[in-house]
């Protein structure tokens, strides 16, 4: 049975919890675009390469630096070899995982309940460090597409007509689930909907979710926009009278009845809510003092 999916010339992907992209340039190597959460995804995808292309894993391009994209790099790169190709800023995490739950908890020492394979990947070598524009990777032709925001450095991948587009939109199921994605830059994610929007592709492959053709990109961006500007408004609301950022978020989760019973769920929005408050001050919209031993939100 095969499992990956052809999607053009040298081009398929490998379905999953996240979306593995497989290249396949004229010399027969192959180029995988992430690897998923652990090495379970990553030796499905190197079996898959092998056994469905007769083909050898030459590159990794990871698209940033979250454990569920980056986790099987370890095990890629001991099984193959592959030489890794992360963002600028992101290749920091895939050498040091643990800057992602320390991070997510304020730059400190993140407890255990932080420590988990989804936050905390194990290590990935980098290679190289990739930049937006052109590039040729193990014989394959790429143009990476910075998609900021979701990561500080996130890149999306065009080969021909097929845009991996990474996690620049997740799909509705996902949104009905969590309720509010996780953003390191609200400012810089609207950007990259607007870029991802005007790149030209006949498939795209999101990070999660099913394969969009026939303008779906277009509908799921517009999907994603929507509810970011429902976030912005909802924190801009709440910040009529001066506000802590924690109970602004204890308020936001409530009004999106978003899922935070665990501690990785809560630190992946507690930073979020402060991307927000960082694009709205940015745009002047809101103002910040530290005053009576509090740091206060509130409108301009």
């Amino acid at each position: 049975m095969l499992n990956l999916i052809e999607l053009g010339a040298g081009v398929w992907v490998l379905p999953g919890g996240v979306n593995i992209g497989v290249l396949v340039g004229e010399d027969g190597r192959a180029v995988l675009v992430d690897t998923g959460l652990n090495g379970t995804s990553a030796k499905k995808a190197l079996k898959a390469v092998r056994e469905e292309l007769g083909a050898e894993a030459a590159a990794i391009l990871t698209t940033h630096a979250h454990a569920d994209h980056f986790g099987g790099n370890a095990t890629v790169v001991k099984r193959s070899g592959a030489a890794v190709h992360a963002p600028a800023v992101d290749e920091a995490t895939l050498r040091y995982p643990l800057l992602q739950p320390a991070l997510l908890f304020g730059g400190a020492d993140p407890p255990t309940s932080l420590r988990g394979g989804f936050l905390l990947a194990d290590p990935s070598p980098v290679d190289a460090v990739l930049q937006p524009g052109p590039h040729v990777i193990g014989g394959v032709r790429v143009e990476a597409i910075p998609l900021f925001g979701h990561s500080p450095g996130q890149l999306g991948f065009v080969v021909g007509d097929v845009f991996f587009c990474a996690d620049v939109v997740l799909p509705e199921m996902v949104l009905d689930r969590y309720r509010i994605p996780y953003l390191f830059s609200l400012t810089d994610h609207l950007s990259a909907l607007d870029r991802a929007r005007a790149v030209p592709h006949r498939v795209a492959v999101p990070g999660h979710g099913p394969v969009l053709e026939d303008g779906a990109l277009d509908a799921l961006i517009a999907v994603n926009f929507t509810l970011a500007m429902w976030v912005a408004d909802a924190v801009l609301e709440l910040t009529k009278e001066p506000r802590t950022a924690e109970s602004l978020l204890r308020d936001v989760l409530i009004r999106f009845e978003a899922p935070a019973a665990d501690a990785p769920s809560f630190y992946l929005l507690q930073p979020t809510v402060f991307a927000y408050l960082s694009h709205l001050h940015r745009e002047g919209l809101v103002a910040h003092e530290v005053r009576d031993g509090q740091s206060l939100w509130m409108r301009a």
